[in-house]
């Protein structure tokens, strides 16, 4: 029973809402009512400020959009208008000093244009000129095509320093270049007027062009194209310079979403390959800028608010011409890049209204604090009181038990007060014996079922670790046990098969040292009532010292009190271990007469041991699994010497075990086998633990009349059958669990007054009827 389950039918409660009224409703209500009044003010200004906040935003943006639109423009303007002029220049120049003017003028707008890259000028006869920066922006580099539409057509190429002087002339080969068949020289043909080009990237710069290009007739009746290259770089870097709030963006797009300069410009081209056509924006990297242009595509141009990812972002898309055609102007800001003095504002606000809180609630808080420091220390002096009672209640539950320290009881009352205090899965307690290498279990009790367990031994060969640790006198506190290398082997062996998982270990102390141990498995409680722990520990070594004999030397001297088959007449052919062709050492029948094998035996005890999982378990190894069983079968055999079987036999997945073969019922012959079943039992289980294997295997025992016989030719064969060998058998394949013995109702019977049993319920069995069976738990 948990602690805050006590209740104290002392303590009248009709005062208690009206308690809870005056100490804590009417000051928490006052102090909601000033919170929420100073919390609607404060909404209501931190929106008014926001919608201001936002309306001067759009207007920023808006400036901000108009002087970039006329930077944009300068950019462009000096392609435009200076190629009109080339065109009006050349256009009534002689043909003579026509590449002259075209230098001449070229290398003027070069000094003074800063983002114009180069010049080109071309004919309808396929004669093509450029002049473009020389090394290092010095001087020019005037290149002509000579011999063109010929196999001899080359580029004669002349670099000049900035007084025009030559510095350094050079021809390389043309590889058939005709300016005719490229989009400017054609393009503009076609359009009769200025035209500008796509952006298109130069593969000797490997940066992005655009080129401003008009068409005129010259003097000589040829029509000529001048055009103007560009730089978008000087321009994507103006975009990336403007400062647009805290973090916005500008991005230069044309009407079908290729971006043209702005945000991330190198991030894109090197995602398009060079490919302008492919230079589109991201959604992934980009969201913001892919939700505003599909908001243009959708309104068109002007304001808007889009969202994304939780965060307001201010947009505006504006039109701006470039010959004629019209290019996108598209800008990008959080919105609290420009209400952020709001929000400074509204957070501001907000401080002083708790201040204002807090000093509104001081008085209710401090007269709230005072009741409830006061009914909080009534209600820990009241809990204390019963975890008091309640353990003092535990502790006279036990002292008043009558047998408590008479060394032939086994004082149950302490297992169960231990689990009830702790809440604890299972509680035992273990006694290390005389000999100091063997643990045993005096009682386990197992609270959710209610029911009493002992009569368990583990070795220290089998358990070294935990065995030391117990042997210190160490307290161990453990939420893992199958983690730990002190008690991982106790896991496998006792804890695995119920399930347990967390392990609490008190030493029990004696005159000389540990006497023994209390384990509490899934005890959630167990350090809280370690007190009660160390007292029960105290009855438990006095209970030990009272005791003169161990365990197993008084199930010895109870084995040795009980009437043997030797007091009874029996057939002369009895004996530990009889196997078919051992009657004699030379495989002969014995000397006696072998009728009087043959007959029929009232009371024999049948254990079955059911090993089909065990043989089913390790078949990757055949080797390691016969030599598995070869070991178990030498333990058993050494049990059944022990004990005083009649007989063990290994029969493919089974061994069946005998005792009390006579035609005088053996009145020791169950007991000595149910002493063989646990610990054949506890062998088995440590033995598996240490092969990590689970306890596979199923023990049954019966007690009933038999037939035997001596069988066949020589070598002739004893066997058994009848009911108890059926029953027996029927009881392992029936038992609930592995690793468990199930008995039928006429073994309980003859030892319920020494050992421990749970019962499993009433079944039927064919030619049997109705009858109970029960599972063999231990040693009383």
């Amino acid at each position: 029973m948990s602690t805050d389950e006590i209740v104290d039918p002392t303590i009248a409660p009709s005062d208690q809402f009206r308690r809870f009224l005056l100490h804590i409703g009417i000051p928490v209500a006052g102090v909601v009512s000033v919170i929420a009044v100073i919390a609607g003010v404060g909404w209501h200004s931190y929106r008014t400020v926001r919608t201001g906040a936002l309306a001067l935003t759009h207007d920023l943006l808006v400036s901000q959009q108009d002087y970039i639109a006329k930077e944009v423009s300068s950019f462009l303007m000096p392609a435009s208008a200076g190629a009109i002029v080339a065109r009006d220049m050349l256009e009534h120049g002689a043909p003579a000093v026509e590449q002259k003017i075209f230098n001449a003028y070229s290398s003027t707008m070069l000094r003074n244009v800063p983002q114009i890259q180069s010049f080109y000028l071309a004919d309808s006869d396929g004669n093509f000129s450029e002049l473009e920066r020389g090394p290092d922006g010095q001087g020019v580099a005037v290149t002509t095509l000579q011999n063109p539409g010929t196999d001899n057509s080359v580029f004669a190429h002349e670099q000049r320093d900035a007084q025009g002087k030559t510095v350094r002339q050079w021809q390389t080969p043309s590889k058939q270049y005709d300016p005719r068949g490229h989009g400017w020289f054609t393009d503009t043909i076609k359009a009769g007027r200025e035209y500008w080009t796509h952006p298109y990237l130069v593969e000797m710069t490997r940066e992005l062009t655009l080129t401003a290009a008009v068409p005129y007739k010259g003097l000589d009746n040829k029509t000529y194209v001048y055009a103007i290259n560009l730089s978008l770089d000087h321009l994507n870097s103006f975009l990336n310079s403007l400062k647009i709030g805290q973090s916005g963006n500008a991005i230069l797009m044309d009407h079908d979403g290729h971006v043209l300069a702005g945000h991330a410009m190198k991030e894109t081209l090197a995602r398009a390959n060079g490919d302008p056509l492919k230079m589109v924006l991201d959604p992934s990297q980009f969201p913001v800028m892919s939700k505003a242009f599909d908001q243009y595509r959708v309104h068109g141009y002007g304001a808007r608010t889009v969202r994304v990812k939780n965060r307001n972002y201010v947009t505006i898309t504006a039109n701006l011409p470039v010959g004629t055609d019209s290019w996108v102007l598209l800008l990008v800001a959080p919105e609290d890049d420009f209400s952020r003095f709001a929000m400074a504002d509204g957070r501001q606000n907000l401080l002083f209204s708790i201040l204002v809180v807090l000093m509104a609630s001081g008085l209710g808080f401090l007269l709230f604090l005072q009741a409830r420091r006061g009914e909080r220390m009534h209600r820990q002096i009241e809990q204390a009181h019963a975890v008091a009672n309640y353990e003092s209640h535990a502790l006279q539950s036990v002292a008043a038990y009558p047998e408590l320290f008479n060394p032939e009881d086994n004082a149950l009352i302490l297992t169960e007060a231990l689990a009830d205090q702790s809440l604890a899965r299972r509680a035992a307690i273990w006694r290390i014996l005389h000999d100091g290498h063997t643990l045993m279990c005096i009682d386990s009790y197992d609270r959710q079922q209610d029911v009493h367990s002992g009569g368990f031994e583990m070795a220290t060969t089998d358990l070294k670790s935990f065995f030391d640790s117990v042997s210190h006198g160490d307290a161990l506190v453990i939420a893992s046990a199958a983690d730990d290398d002190r008690t991982s082997a106790f896991y496998r062996v006792y804890m695995r098969a119920f399930g347990s998982r967390a392990l609490f270990c008190n030493p029990i102390l004696g005159s000389s040292g540990p006497v023994g141990v209390i384990t509490l498995e899934d005890a959630s409680r167990a350090e809280m009532v370690s007190h009660f722990v160390d007292m029960i520990a105290g009855v438990a070594a006095a209970r030990f010292s009272a005791q003169h004999y161990t365990a197993v030397a008084a199930a010895r001297e109870e084995l040795e009190s009980e009437p043997t088959a030797e007091e009874e007449p029996r057939d002369p052919s009895q004996g530990f271990l009889l196997q078919p062709a051992a009657m004699t050492a030379e495989g002969q029948p014995p000397a006696t007469d072998i009728t009087k094998v043959d007959g029929f035996y009232p009371a024999v005890a049948i254990m079955v041991i059911s090993l089909s999982d065990i043989v089913m378990t390790a078949q990757d190894d055949p080797t390691a699994n016969i030599k598995l069983i070869d070991t178990m079968a030498g333990i058993l055999q050494d049990i059944a010497h022990q004990c005083g079987l009649y007989s063990i036999r290994m029969l493919g997945h089974r061994v069946v075990c005998v005792a009390g073969c006579s035609r005088v019922p053996d009145k020791g012959a169950a007991y000595r086998m149910a002493n063989a079943a646990l610990m054949m039992r506890e062998s088995t289980l440590s033995m598996l633990a240490k092969e990590d294997m689970d306890p596979v295997f199923r023990i049954g025992i019966d007690v009933g009349p038999v037939f035997g016989g001596m069988l066949g030719k020589e070598p002739q064969a004893f066997n058994l059958w009848g009911d108890a060998m059926g029953m027996a058998e029927m009881m392992a394949q029936g038992a609930p669990d592995v690793g468990t013995i199930q008995v039928s109702e006429e073994v309980y019977v003859a030892l319920r007054q020494n050992f421990l049993f749970r019962e499993r319920g009433r079944f039927f069995i064919p030619g049997v009827g109705l009858t109970r069976t029960y599972v063999l738990a231990g040693r009383r």
